[in-house]
């Protein structure tokens, strides 16, 4: 007879959240029977015994039932059936985190090892820090494609471009007067008097970015994305590591706890 098959820590997390959720519901179930069905802890009968009887009206004498409740269950049966549904959460949550320590697995790129042997559960923690941290590159801001920069070699930051310089001229508002006609003794001169703008001086500006350029912000995302991949990748394989579902641990712990009304 073969033996049986072993499940995968993949296949165990499938259902991790189910058997959480039916251990929170045997929790609530207990605390609302606790609460607000005390009753069914109880049982009780009542019974009558008169001291004469009249035998000519048919009266019997003895001990009659007047009322009766039936008891429902016991607390320990409501924390046995309780601790069931735990039971099975702890004892699965005891075998994931045992597979754990021997879950690991390398994250690869193009064939290149970024990293060995890690545990899947940081795995799961780098995964979400890079989710994170997407959020932030797409946040970048970048300078302007159609301006013309490079490296400031000078400059005391990294990754300091400077702007080629912009040249413009600087003009002044001024009034120029042009002579219609000449005076004569009899007329004076007519001026015609014109606002021109006059050519004063010369100004150059130049500008530094620490932005960066949209074709590098795209390139760090995708970066970001392979490492994504390959840690998503890392941590399927991590989690094809088999699971000792032989392995309990809630029924020790229980005894131990039950041991009161147990004895």
């Amino acid at each position: 007879m073969s033996e049986k098959k072993k499940p995968l820590l993949h296949e165990i997390l499938a259902i991790e959240q189910e058997y959480k959720a039916n251990a929170e519901r045997a929790r609530n179930q207990s605390i609302e029977t606790f609460r607000s069905k005390q009753k069914h802890f109880t049982g009780m009968r009542r019974t009558f015994r008169p001291f004469a009887v009249d035998e000519q009206m048919g009266d019997e004498g003895g001990e009659r039932l007047e009322a009766e409740t039936r008891l429902v269950k016991t607390v320990a049966e409501e924390l046995e059936q309780m601790l069931k549904s735990v039971s099975e959460a702890v004892d699965l949550g005891y075998q994931i985190d045992q597979a754990n320590t021997r879950a690991k697995a390398d994250i690869v790129i193009d064939d290149d090892v970024i990293a060995k042997d890690v545990p899947a559960t940081f795995l799961l923690q780098l995964e979400k820090r890079l989710r994170e941290i997407r959020a932030v590159l797409k946040e970048i801001p970048c300078f302007d494609p159609v301006r013309l920069w490079s490296l400031d070699p000078g400059a005391d930051k990294k990754y300091v471009l400077r702007a080629e310089p912009v040249t413009t001229i600087r003009k002044q508002r001024t009034k120029k007067y042009n002579v219609m006609y000449e005076a004569t003794k009899e007329h004076p001169a007519q001026v015609d008097i014109v606002e021109i703008e006059e050519p004063i001086g010369e100004i150059r500006s130049y500008e530094w970015t620490g932005m960066l350029s949209p074709g590098s912000k795209t390139a760090i995302l995708e970066q970001l994305e392979k490492l994504l991949s390959a840690v998503k990748t890392a941590r399927s394989r991590a989690n094809i590591v088999v699971v000792d579902n032989e392995k309990k641990i809630a029924r020790k712990l229980f005894n131990y706890l039950l041991k009161p009304i147990n004895d």
